[in-house]
């Protein structure tokens, strides 16, 4: 099996679970349901659509503001934000702009030409990365749209992990991988190959949810 962050082959077998295979890169350490056991696009939005995601949720408003407050500490001179996978509701670029930033949002369900800079100085995407299908192509185009010395800011859930390792009893029992939209995961040394792979460095992680990678 083929990897879809670095390409390499072969990818290990990891298990089988959630009437799915999760299979693992001893490259880039990515954690991937092969395309196989995809849905399909109208099934995908659908369950996107079940997610309360609003201004009056205040649990997830109360997240996307310390993760802007982390962005205000660590990304100095932060204009421009792209709100990259911002869904059918765009929260969180509405607390960037509140927070005094000109912000954009983009979703290719929901809100497919809300990129329209050409570049920023903050891609901030929250809860998306564990939908790409294909991580390494989405990376080279978000790489693309950041500026010289600018950032990228990404929410996803690490995979749970022993040593640096994965864990799979962990694994086998995590419920973040349940979700049907779920097939890509990552834990720090998967960022530190993003990091090295795509010109960035690691300014910022909270080693559970949260990174901060800078364009060098």
């Amino acid at each position: 099996m083929e990897c879809p962050l670095c390409n390499h082959h072969p990818s290990d077998f990891c298990l089988k679970a959630d009437r799915r295979e999760y299979w693992l890169c001893s490259r880039c350490c990515l954690l991937f349901v092969p395309p196989e056991f995809f849905i399909g696009s109208k099934q995908e939005k659908e369950r996107y659509l079940e997610h309360e995601n609003s201004l009056d949720n205040e649990g997830y408003v109360n997240m996307f503001q310390k993760k802007i407050d982390a962005v205000k500490q660590i990304c100095p001179d932060i204009r421009t934000v792209l709100d990259y996978g911002c869904g059918y509701a765009p929260v969180l670029k509405t607390l960037l702009e509140r927070a005094g930033y000109q912000a954009d949002g983009y979703d290719p369900n929901f809100f497919p030409r809300g990129d329209s800079r050409n570049e920023y100085d903050l891609v901030f995407s929250t809860e998306t990365f564990e939908h790409f299908r294909e991580p390494g192509k989405e990376l080279a185009h978000l790489v693309s749209k950041i500026t010289a010395k600018g950032y990228l800011a990404i929410m996803t859930r690490f995979y749970p992990t022993k040593n640096e390792t994965l864990c799979r009893e962990s694994f086998g029992r995590w419920y973040y991988k349940r979700d049907p939209t779920h097939v890509a995961f990552y834990n720090e040394r998967t960022f530190s190959w993003i990091a090295r792979q795509f010109d960035l460095e690691i300014c910022h992680s909270n080693g559970t949810d949260f990174i901060i990678l800078k364009k060098t």
